[in-house]
């Protein structure tokens, strides 16, 4: 899977100029790798999709517990549907996580209060990019939602949701 995230194009957020662009996290990307990659894959085509080069290591960490996963991730990632948004914030580094999140929005870590979430939100602020995630518990709240609106950036847990919107 290391070799198929390595051949992955990168962007800075700054470079991104795409009006619909979308950032998947990690739960994201693993519930619709198991439920339906196919759609996965056709709504990549159709839509400028992220993913940041810490939630690829995410999933990388994931692929070495979980075979299946790493199996349906590596073929997924092989097709070059999606671009790495780079943060160069290592999985781990808890205080770099925050001073990420930190340099992003000073309130941000008061409404996600996961630092390792709070660097998904932020690298959604800084490449203007909506969300999509399944983690109900920290990103897809009310709370958030509004902290996110001065920034014009929703979160979905699904692709239906997204298109409708979009």
């Amino acid at each position: 899977m290391n070799e198929a995230i390595e051949n992955l194009d990168s962007v800075l957020p700054g470079d991104i100029r795409n009006e619909n662009t979308v950032l998947l996290d990690t739960s994201f990307l693993v519930y619709e790798l198991k439920r339906n990659p196919g759609s996965l894959s056709e709504f990549c085509k159709d839509n400028f999709v992220l993913i940041t080069d810490f939630n690829l290591s995410e999933l990388e960490s994931l692929g070495r517990h979980d075979h299946g996963i790493k199996r349906l991730a590596k073929k997924f990632l092989e097709k070059n549907l999606v671009k790495t948004l780079l943060t160069k914030i290592v999985i781990g580094d808890w205080e770099g996580e925050k001073q990420y999140a930190s340099s992003t929005d000073t309130d941000l870590l008061k409404h996600v209060h996961d630092p390792s979430d709070a660097v998904l939100v932020a690298a959604a602020i800084r490449s203007r990019s909506d969300v999509l995630t399944r983690d109900k518990h920290h990103l897809f709240t009310a709370e958030l939602e509004n902290k996110l609106s001065e920034y014009n950036i929703k979160i979905f847990n699904d692709i239906t949701s997204f298109q409708e919107y979009a």
